[in-house]
């Protein structure tokens, strides 16, 4: 389970950085592109960039899920922190509403994407409802880092459950 860890968190991560750095040489390329006369640059690249930087925003959730380093209430931890069962309950109890979170944005994510079927993308052929696909797709791949780390709690495993 620790190899499945360190896979998705590596994944994760390289994906996220490459989908950032497009955009950021999506956007500086615009701007080069602006000041040469009768080009103008790209009609495309604002909202190229915003799908960019959700997708990668949405990926990284998925590093920040099986890591277990999410935003959590410190008080609860706190209260059980001289407890090891007590602590490894709490992490577990957590770890399933994060993966009911996560299927819950998944589930509603692809009610949206199935129904918007209009063409109101300015790039190219794309639908919204195929812009919309990245919920559902990152609600499961986050809710399997979940469930990734909730094992690894379960299992006691050091290196991961934080």
């Amino acid at each position: 389970m620790i190899k499945a860890k360190e896979w998705m968190e590596k994944i994760s991560i390289v994906i996220s950085s490459v989908m950032t750095a497009a955009m950021i040489i999506i956007l500086f390329v615009n701007v080069v592109l602006r000041y040469i006369p009768g080009i103008g640059g790209f009609k495309w690249y604002m909202e190229s960039s915003q799908y960019l930087n959700v997708w990668a925003m949405l990926l990284i959730g998925a590093q920040i899920t099986v890591t277990g380093t999410h935003l959590k209430v410190e008080v609860l931890d706190s209260l059980v922190a001289n407890n090891k069962l007590a602590t490894k309950v709490v992490k577990v109890i957590r770890g399933i509403f994060i993966t009911l979170f996560y299927l819950a944005i998944a589930y509603s994510g692809w009610m949206l994407a199935s129904k918007a079927k209009q063409a109101i993308s300015t790039m190219p052929s794309f639908t919204m409802g195929q812009v919309y696909i990245m919920f559902p797709i990152a609600g499961i791949i986050c809710a399997v880092a979940s469930v990734i780390n909730i094992i690894i709690v379960i299992l006691d495993n050091e290196k991961g459950g934080e």
